[in-house]
C-alpha cells in the first residue's frame, strides 16, 4: 500500500466513512481502482488524492 492509499483511507475514516475506508482498502489491494458513489460528498481534496491513488493503480509498470 503506497503512503496516498494510506493517507486516503485514513482521511476517508476522519471524515466518518469507514465503510468506504474498507471498501476502497479492498480495491486498491486487488489492483483495480475505487469509485465514490454521486452521492458521496467528501473534500475536494479527498476526491484528488483518490483519484492520484487510483492513477498509481492504474500506470503501467515498466519492468526492465
Amino acid at each position: 500500500m503506497s503512503t496516498k492509499q494510506s493517507i486516503a483511507l485514513w482521511e476517508l475514516c476522519r471524515q466518518g466513512l469507514p465503510l468506504l475506508a474498507d471498501a476502497a482498502f479492498k480495491c486498491w489491494e486487488c489492483g483495480k481502482t475505487f469509485e465514490l458513489g454521486k452521492n458521496i460528498e467528501v473534500a475536494k481534496s479527498l476526491e484528488d488524492l483518490i483519484d492520484q491513488c487510483n492513477w498509481e493503480i492504474e500506470r503501467p509498470t515498466t519492468s526492465t
